[in-house]
């Protein structure tokens, strides 16, 4: 079965302890849980020896789209800072930042992604989960950021570039296993990009309901419809926090692999014209790759495994201005609803920060309970606010750029994601060693 996980096939795992060998490789174990007395003549202790940071704020970016010839511009980037020229002639205008960098049109993909996403992809290759996000109004580049276009790289492909260029650069100590999955949340329902059952249209709305099934002939006995597969679905348990359940995983050999699963399931993605926007992305997209490293150094091998969550946010509008109506409204109302509860996490996430006992409603939304690892969770994370440099969408632009100034202080706590059998050999050589040097201190009368 495409995507089948064999976390135990020869080709990932080395010999392992036969003490441990039923434990789920999936599951992962905090650094901080293991115990740290020294015994560094095996290679548990270089494997190992990385811990996380115990916090980490989220990675803030500004990138602001080329000025359209026919407006006037309101938007100027002086970077880390973005100042938002007010709507009266003598009014001073609004500044916003610092931020982690603030980008303006001349700034290219390459760029961007290093400002943006090179040192999340950096960690993920540690085993660290990693989230990388694209935020703003619609029509204000997010799509182009993450994706590109021809001849012009977004985050994607330069991430998944560099995951396979990590692969090849390290196998000789280090094997690396790549699954791609690929869902978008449309109308606040989960669907996989990369199943067989999505919509083969290239980039349309899914049908709103299922085709019809033919009349029986009469005198013949109607077939038994199969049983449809249940889909997408969020989990969470406390080693692995939340994941996808029920999604194809895509292994992934190669560049060309992993760029083919991603362009396959961006065909599928819901698109639809509106006022404001020709090509208008009316889902969330969730691109994730899923890594799983073994490195052996010495006598120890351990495996850390991690995911790397590359996200497309659909963008806010105003039916005013995109003129959706019908399905194209509905659509409207489940984006800027899941956007709403986005912006519910992060007001308490900042309350929290403040020092207030509140409670974050994850669960108000399947966007943010996706998210939660990169909103305060065990993930490194980042995100490339896009605004419009033009008047006519000061007033969007204003509305990201007070959405990215809050992000600024948002903390999270990554963890190393270890192969829970290499943790738990770890921790009992590291007790043995405890123990041997106790004996050589006070000697065989202890």
């Amino acid at each position: 079965r495409d995507g089948a996980r064999d976390w135990e096939a020869a080709d990932l795992m080395a010999p392992r302890a036969a003490a441990a060998a039923t434990a789920d490789p999936r599951e992962s174990l905090a650094m901080s849980e293991i115990t740290t007395s020294t015994d560094g003549d095996d290679g548990w202790d270089e494997l190992l020896a990385e811990p996380a940071e115990a916090e980490t704020a989220m990675r803030v970016v500004i990138r602001a789209k080329p000025l359209a010839p026919t407006d006037a511009r309101a938007i100027d980037v002086d970077d880390p800072t973005v100042a938002v020229a007010a709507a009266g002639a003598t009014a001073p205008a609004r500044r916003f930042g610092p931020f982690d960098a603030a980008l303006d049109a001349r700034v290219d993909q390459a760029a961007t992604y290093d400002a943006v996403a090179a040192h999340v992809v950096d960690r993920a290759l540690r085993g660290f989960h990693g989230c990388v996000m694209a935020y703003g109004a619609t029509g204000a580049g997010k799509t182009h950021a993450m994706a590109g276009c021809r001849g012009d790289a977004g985050v994607v492909e330069r991430a998944i570039r560099d995951v396979f260029a990590a692969a090849d650069r390290e196998a000789d100590a280090t094997h690396t296993r790549v699954e791609a999955t690929y869902v978008e949340l449309y109308l606040d329902a989960l669907r996989d990009l990369l199943s067989a059952d999505a919509c083969d249209a290239e980039n349309a709305p899914p049908p709103r309901s299922p085709p019809r099934s033919p009349k029986p002939t009469p005198g013949k006995k109607a077939a038994t419809p199969a049983k449809k597969a249940a889909g997408p679905r969020l989990r969470e348990d406390a080693r692995r926090g939340v994941f996808l359940d029920g999604v194809v995983r895509r292994r992934c050999r190669d560049v060309d692999d992993a760029l083919a699963a991603f362009r396959a399931g961006s065909r599928r993605r819901a698109v639809r014209g509106t006022a404001k926007n020709d090509r208008s992305s009316r889902s969330h997209a969730v691109f994730t790759l899923e890594l799983a490293r073994t490195t052996s150094v010495g006598t120890a091998t351990a495996t850390a495994i991690s995911r790397l969550h590359l996200v497309d946010l659909a963008g806010s509008e105003r039916l005013k201005e995109s003129r959706a109506a019908g399905v194209g409204a509905r659509e409207a109302g489940a984006i800027n609803g899941s956007l709403a509860a986005l912006g519910n996490v992060v007001a308490a996430l900042e309350a929290r920060a403040r020092g207030d006992a509140v409670h974050v409603p994850y669960r108000d939304a399947k966007l943010t309970r996706l998210l939660q690892d990169a909103l305060g969770g065990n993930a490194y994370a980042a995100i490339v606010c896009c605004v419009a440099a033009g008047s006519a969408d000061a007033a969007h632009s204003t509305a990201t750029l007070r959405f990215a100034s809050r992000l600024k202080s948002l903390k999270n706590a990554p963890r190393k994601n270890l192969d829970p059998k290499d943790a738990e050999i770890a921790r009992l050589r590291r007790e043995n060693a405890k123990l041997k040097a106790v004996l050589l201190k006070h000697g065989p009368g202890l």
